[in-house]
């Protein structure tokens, strides 16, 4: 029989060398994790990342090949981002300087949104440091990122930090995102729920900031999301409390034929109220502070009465969520100078139409799309979305914001890529993004509308809980609205 060194594929022996220095108490140098790392065996990868603490030649090594060209893409391809996480989150000492020297430098910003995800499994002191230095990051993915992980700090010294932050975000608007998420962060830390305005969160510090101690961090493991509000519930905590404190009738839904929201929200546990259509015209609606939910309702159209209904409400300041045929039955009739129907997909009452789904380039960090799609560029997830036979499309307008589109390759009987949308009414009234910076009181209300039905909401590895996750983001904006 040959020697084991010889039966053995060259990145198996790197990862023999590797797991035997790690016994001896000796970790690898550099140039071994290099080679493991350029190697392309998934698993002998991650056993050299996770196998102990990186040093600093072990931080600059894994820098460098992600960094690098050819060597970055083919990590990518492996599919080993939590190893890369779990490694470089594990520098302490000169390591985790050399990491945060390496935030400092980096010119890319999907380095920075991998060590800012590192630095949030580090406790030491200058990990938080250069987290608060990265809420002001140009590439906004990475900011959030670094909201994200300060509201995971259960530090005085992170709550310190992020209010006079939040204080200079306010005043510029191409940073309303980041109120959101420096609120919500503080919402964490805190428990907090009722303050949103800097000036706030110092009076309530000022005064509590003796007899501080961190609300309990926000549970949930990623591969366990079971729904939409799991992923809220961890993601965006103060959010998710927005959600399950809703009074029962803040969301009024209205029964469909060929949609079952209310099942959905039932399910996800969302407080709603629900309506057959006939019921429709005797309602009483109030649009400060009401989301109105139409299900795709196949043929049965609302009344004369029911159209005036809905414009009015929207015209007040109510949200409205409709799916597929609503677009023609509903909003085309209320909304005439914004929605003009188009055309529908191809009749396939059997197996419908699928296909991949991006966010809107122009609008990709929209509020409604929150969480929607992967934060960074790492999870090169590619979410599918079913659209069934006849799925209705709206023709181009100016006042029609796009959110998801559509890879409509293959497939030029789809009148358009646009499979979900949102506008403001009146037009140019309402707002189109919120969080801060824009303090100007607006009138109007916002309809957000989707090419598919929620029946056919799949799961994380399908879609990603997108039509979900766009009524929840829809549901939240209601609430911040007010």
């Amino acid at each position: 029989m040959r020697p084991l060194a010889a039966r053995l594929a060259p990145s198996a022996l790197l990862l023999v060398a590797l797991a035997t220095s790690v016994v001896l108490g000796a970790p690898p140098t550099g140039a071994e994790l290099k080679k493991v790392l350029k190697s392309g065996d998934a698993a002998a990868v991650k056993g050299a990342l996770e196998g102990g603490a990186l040093d600093p030649d072990g931080v600059k090594a894994v820098l460098d090949v992600v960094e690098d060209g050819k060597g970055g893409a083919r990590l990518r391809q492996l599919g080993v981002y939590e190893s890369l996480v779990a490694g470089l989150g594990s520098a302490r000492g000169p390591a985790l300087d050399e990491l945060t020297k390496a935030y400092k430098k980096a010119k890319r910003g999907d380095v920075r949104f991998l060590i800012v995800e590192a630095l949030g499994k580090v406790p030491e002191a200058p990990a938080e440091a250069t987290l608060v230095e990265a809420l002001e990051d140009d590439d906004e993915s990475v900011a959030v990122l670094a909201a994200r992980q300060m509201g995971k700090k259960a530090t005085a010294s992170a709550v310190e930090a992020m209010i006079p932050l939040l204080k200079k975000f306010e005043g510029d608007k191409a940073r309303s995102r980041m109120v959101r998420e420096v609120n919500g962060a503080l919402s964490a830390l805190t428990g907090q729920d009722e303050l949103n305005v800097a000036d706030d969160w110092k009076s309530w510090w000022d005064s509590h900031k003796n007899e501080f101690r961190a609300a309990a961090p926000a549970a949930g493991d990623a591969t366990q999301d079971r729904n939409a509000l799991d992923v809220l519930k961890r993601e965006r905590p103060a959010d998710a409390r927005t959600v399950t404190r809703l009074r029962p009738d803040d969301v009024v839904v209205i029964k469909g034929s060929s949609d079952r929201l209310e099942d959905v929200l039932e399910a996800i546990g969302v407080p709603h109220v629900a309506h057959d259509r006939a019921e429709f015209d005797k309602l009483k609606l109030d649009p400060t502070r009401q989301v109105l939910v139409l299900n795709c309702a196949g043929k049965t159209d609302l009344t004369d009465a029911g159209i005036a209904t809905v414009k009015e409400f929207v015209t007040q300041g109510g949200y409205l969520f409709t799916s597929d045929w609503e677009l023609k039955n509903t909003l085309e009739k209320a909304f005439p100078e914004v929605v003009k129907f188009k055309g529908e997909s191809p009749r396939d009452p059997k197996e419908g139409l699928e296909i991949s789904i991006r966010p809107s380039r122009d609008n990709a960090m929209h509020p409604y799309l929150r969480d929607v799609f992967p934060l960074g560029t790492w999870e090169n997830t590619s979410f599918k979305w079913k659209l069934d036979s006849r799925s209705h499309f709206a023709a181009d307008n100016p006042n029609i914001v796009s959110l998801v589109e559509g890879d409509m390759t293959g497939h030029d009987k789809v009148p358009s890529n646009v499979v979900c949308f949102t506008f403001a009414y009146p037009p140019g009234s309402g707002r189109q993004a919120s969080g801060g910076g824009d303090k100007k009181k607006r009138s109007g209300g916002q309809v957000l509308q989707v090419s598919s039905h929620f029946k056919n909401q799949r799961d994380k590895g399908g879609d990603g809980f997108a039509l979900q996750k766009l009524l929840l983001n829809f549901i939240v904006e209601r609430q911040e609205s007010r």
